[in-house]
Protein backbone atom coordinates (compact mmCIF):
# COMPACT_ATOMS: atom_id res chain seq x y z
CA UNK A 1 0.00 0.00 0.00
CA UNK A 2 1.15 3.48 -0.65
CA UNK A 3 1.49 5.73 2.19
CA UNK A 4 -0.11 9.12 2.03
CA UNK A 5 3.63 10.85 2.10
CA UNK A 6 4.85 9.42 -1.00
CA UNK A 7 1.18 10.26 -2.90
CA UNK A 8 1.66 12.45 -5.33
CA UNK A 9 -1.58 14.54 -4.26
CA UNK A 10 -0.32 15.55 -1.16
CA UNK A 11 2.99 16.54 -1.92
CA UNK A 12 3.74 20.42 -1.81
CA UNK A 13 4.01 22.23 -4.97
CA UNK A 14 7.15 22.82 -6.78
CA UNK A 15 7.26 26.47 -7.79
CA UNK A 16 7.35 29.99 -6.60
CA UNK A 17 4.41 30.49 -8.56
CA UNK A 18 2.60 28.08 -7.18
CA UNK A 19 3.71 29.12 -3.17
CA UNK A 20 2.19 32.68 -4.06
CA UNK A 21 -0.63 31.79 -5.05
CA UNK A 22 -1.23 30.01 -1.86
CA UNK A 23 0.11 32.47 0.32
CA UNK A 24 -1.81 35.56 -0.95
CA UNK A 25 -3.93 37.14 1.80
CA UNK A 26 -7.46 37.69 -1.33
CA UNK A 27 -9.31 34.68 -0.78
CA UNK A 28 -11.54 33.99 -4.35
CA UNK A 29 -12.48 35.94 -6.95
CA UNK A 30 -11.19 38.95 -4.71
CA UNK A 31 -7.54 38.22 -5.61
CA UNK A 32 -7.72 39.40 -8.96
CA UNK A 33 -9.08 43.01 -8.19
CA UNK A 34 -6.84 45.30 -7.08
CA UNK A 35 -7.34 47.82 -3.77
CA UNK A 36 -9.30 51.36 -4.72
CA UNK A 37 -8.95 54.37 -2.69
CA UNK A 38 -11.62 55.26 -0.51
CA UNK A 39 -14.99 55.50 -1.65
CA UNK A 40 -16.47 58.86 -1.69
CA UNK A 41 -18.72 60.18 1.19
CA UNK A 42 -22.48 59.30 1.09
CA UNK A 43 -23.47 63.03 1.03
CA UNK A 44 -21.16 64.17 -1.60
CA UNK A 45 -22.53 61.19 -4.07
CA UNK A 46 -26.04 61.80 -3.56
CA UNK A 47 -26.74 65.06 -5.78
CA UNK A 48 -30.31 66.43 -5.57
CA UNK A 49 -31.68 66.13 -9.07
CA UNK A 50 -33.14 68.66 -10.82
CA UNK A 51 -36.69 69.56 -10.99
CA UNK A 52 -38.66 68.74 -13.52
CA UNK A 53 -41.61 70.41 -15.55
CA UNK A 54 -44.79 69.53 -15.33
CA UNK A 55 -46.75 69.01 -18.75
CA UNK A 56 -49.99 69.21 -19.75
CA UNK A 57 -52.63 66.47 -18.69
CA UNK A 58 -52.96 64.55 -22.36
CA UNK A 59 -56.67 64.77 -23.43
CA UNK A 60 -59.31 62.29 -22.67
CA UNK A 61 -59.80 58.92 -24.58
CA UNK A 62 -62.22 58.72 -27.06
CA UNK A 63 -63.38 54.85 -26.90
CA UNK A 64 -63.63 53.77 -30.44
CA UNK A 65 -64.41 49.63 -31.35
CA UNK A 66 -60.72 48.85 -31.91
CA UNK A 67 -60.28 49.29 -28.54
CA UNK A 68 -62.60 46.38 -27.95
CA UNK A 69 -61.38 43.39 -26.27
CA UNK A 70 -63.89 41.05 -27.69
CA UNK A 71 -62.98 41.76 -31.06
CA UNK A 72 -58.79 40.88 -30.09
CA UNK A 73 -60.59 37.59 -28.13
CA UNK A 74 -62.78 36.39 -31.40
CA UNK A 75 -59.75 36.87 -33.65
CA UNK A 76 -57.54 34.67 -31.42
CA UNK A 77 -59.79 31.97 -30.79
CA UNK A 78 -60.34 31.70 -34.53
CA UNK A 79 -56.28 31.31 -34.93
CA UNK A 80 -55.80 28.75 -31.99
CA UNK A 81 -58.91 26.63 -33.09
CA UNK A 82 -58.84 27.00 -36.82
CA UNK A 83 -59.52 22.48 -37.24
CA UNK A 84 -62.63 23.28 -35.63
CA UNK A 85 -64.05 25.58 -38.13
CA UNK A 86 -65.08 24.85 -41.26
CA UNK A 87 -62.51 24.93 -44.16
CA UNK A 88 -64.91 27.42 -46.26
CA UNK A 89 -64.76 30.35 -43.29
CA UNK A 90 -62.97 33.22 -44.37
CA UNK A 91 -60.24 33.88 -42.19
CA UNK A 92 -60.34 36.99 -40.38
CA UNK A 93 -58.37 39.69 -39.38
CA UNK A 94 -59.53 42.44 -36.25
CA UNK A 95 -59.71 45.13 -38.73
CA UNK A 96 -61.96 42.94 -40.87
CA UNK A 97 -64.31 42.09 -37.82
CA UNK A 98 -64.27 45.56 -36.95
CA UNK A 99 -65.21 46.83 -40.22
CA UNK A 100 -67.88 43.81 -40.41
CA UNK A 101 -69.36 44.62 -36.99
CA UNK A 102 -69.90 48.46 -38.52
CA UNK A 103 -71.89 47.41 -41.19
CA UNK A 104 -75.63 47.96 -40.23
CA UNK A 105 -75.99 44.60 -42.03
CA UNK A 106 -73.40 41.79 -41.46
CA UNK A 107 -71.94 41.03 -44.56
CA UNK A 108 -71.72 37.08 -45.72
CA UNK A 109 -68.66 36.58 -43.97
CA UNK A 110 -69.38 37.70 -40.83
CA UNK A 111 -72.86 35.49 -41.00
CA UNK A 112 -70.80 32.37 -41.93
CA UNK A 113 -68.37 33.27 -38.79
CA UNK A 114 -71.65 33.30 -36.34
CA UNK A 115 -73.01 30.41 -37.81
CA UNK A 116 -69.83 28.75 -37.31
CA UNK A 117 -69.63 29.53 -33.97
CA UNK A 118 -72.69 28.84 -33.25
CA UNK A 119 -72.38 25.32 -34.14
CA UNK A 120 -69.62 25.54 -31.74
CA UNK A 121 -71.45 26.46 -28.77
CA UNK A 122 -74.30 23.79 -29.21
CA UNK A 123 -72.13 20.77 -30.32
CA UNK A 124 -73.23 20.31 -33.26
CA UNK A 125 -71.66 18.02 -36.04
CA UNK A 126 -73.28 19.98 -38.78
CA UNK A 127 -72.94 23.29 -39.76
CA UNK A 128 -75.57 26.13 -38.58
CA UNK A 129 -76.55 27.63 -41.53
Amino acid sequence: MLSSDSSPLSSPPASGDELDFGESGNAGIAKFFGKTGKAAPLAESTAVSPTRQIRSPSPPHEYTHSDNPDIAFIVMFMSRFHTCFPSSLHSFGPQDLERAALEPTPGEHLEKLLCALLSLVLNRKKYVE
